[in-house]
């Protein structure tokens, strides 16, 4: 099974694509496993400066979690510990020290928004949006305090709250985007901040990435302690279970709220 992750390298640039567009790039178990490996080819990688990483396709950046995905993986991730396809939508788990520019073409929700929020700079089609409507699914919005602590609170709650996306223009006036291209010109627009950022001492690159990881995990202690409490309640509930499965049958859930 060929994998869904691309790696290229462009010069200094390394850019990564969800390569799924007939699910709007949805990540299965075995992608998550396969994005895993990616992170670490791509800290180790000595040509690389900087990542960008880009779903394919433009009608979506990722849409998630695949939720109609079996958990069937290739024989390459067949013996590897869930753990590692949880921690592959948190670049900053990694320490890369280096910068990953997220090129959104088109939506980015759950995972995807995941993605997007952990990564240092952010740049979105005119068509894209970014959210988290697994409240409307039972389910915990993985990486929710980037979110807030990247938007006004306001902005950031009535997403989390009603599950509705933010698109390009609110996210850009929120200051949670760097910039809004049409979303042909997206992967240029990312190249070219990337060559921008990649053209300069690596060294200093590397000091001001771990320096402000650094200032974010200080930030994120308590806010990672308090997601892993509430989010254990929520995976171990029946209403997960019945929006997901609701999901599945294109139908509303029946909360129960237990």
């Amino acid at each position: 099974m060929d994998s869904n992750i691309k790696y290229e390298v462009n010069g200094r640039v390394a850019v990564i694509t969800i390569n799924r567009p007939e699910k709007m790039n949805a990540l299965s178990l075995d992608d998550q496993f396969d994005l895993d490996a990616t992170w670490i080819k791509f800290k180790n990688d000595e040509q690389a400066v900087v990542g960008i990483i880009i779903g394919s396709g433009d009608r979506a950046f990722c849409v998630g979690a695949d939720l109609k995905d079996t958990g069937s993986v290739s024989p390459r991730n067949k013996d590897k510990g869930p753990h590692l396809a949880e921690r592959s939508i948190y670049p900053r788990e990694y320490a890369l020290g280096k910068p990953v520019i997220a090129a959104i073409n088109g939506h980015a929700l759950g995972m995807g928004a995941a993605l997007v929020m952990q990564s240092d700079l952010r740049i979105i089609s005119n068509n894209g949006a970014i959210g988290y409507p697994l409240v409307g699914l039972g389910m915990m919005p993985g990486a929710l305090h980037d979110f807030w602590m990247s938007s006004p609170s306001v902005i950031a709650m009535h997403a989390l709250y009603t599950g509705k996306s933010i698109n390009s223009e609110d996210a850009y006036r929120a200051g949670i985007v760097n910039q809004v291209v049409k979303v042909e010109e997206i992967k240029e627009a990312a190249l070219s901040m990337a060559n921008e950022i990649a053209k300069n001492a690596p060294l200093v690159i590397r000091a001001i990435k771990d320096t402000w990881d650094g200032q974010q995990e200080f930030r994120e202690i308590k806010a990672w302690r308090d997601f892993s409490r509430f989010s254990n309640t929520v995976d171990a509930s029946a209403d997960r279970e019945e929006g997901r499965t609701a999901y599945r049958e294109n139908r509303t859930p029946n909360w129960e709220n237990k």
